[in-house]
């Protein structure tokens, strides 16, 4: 059964703020969005705004994936020109992305494991 079937929009703010609890400092504005799917109206989609690259990330399960996931980045629609503490700083707000995104792969393996 993929993961996305076993998610909703409750059971992703939870642990969303599970994670956040976790003490992870990022500028980035994090959040639960309703995915706008036909076939999937309950599934979630994560959001995240890069803060420093001016653009937004989209976590989502992979199809068929067993529990893994991926992040989409938008293109942004200008060149952006970063100095050596902003580039720092957008290099650690991509490690929490990261960071995020195997915190979800972890989550969803558990959930399949309980829906078996």
């Amino acid at each position: 059964m993929p993961v996305r079937k076993l998610l909703d929009k409750e059971t992703l703010d939870e642990w969303l703020a599970e994670f956040l609890a976790r003490g992870y400092l990022t500028g980035s504005e994090i959040r639960v969005l309703e995915q706008d799917d036909d076939q999937d109206p309950d599934a979630g989609l994560i959001v995240v705004d890069l803060s420093r690259a001016n653009t937004i990330s989209y976590l989502q399960p992979v199809t068929g994936g067993e529990g893994t996931w991926k992040v989409t980045m938008e293109p942004r629609e200008a060149v952006i020109e970063l100095g050596a503490a902003d580039l720092v700083n957008l290099g650690h707000e991509v490690t929490v992305l990261g960071s995020l995104l195997c915190f979800l792969e972890s989550k969803s393996r558990i959930l399949l494991e309980q829906a078996r």
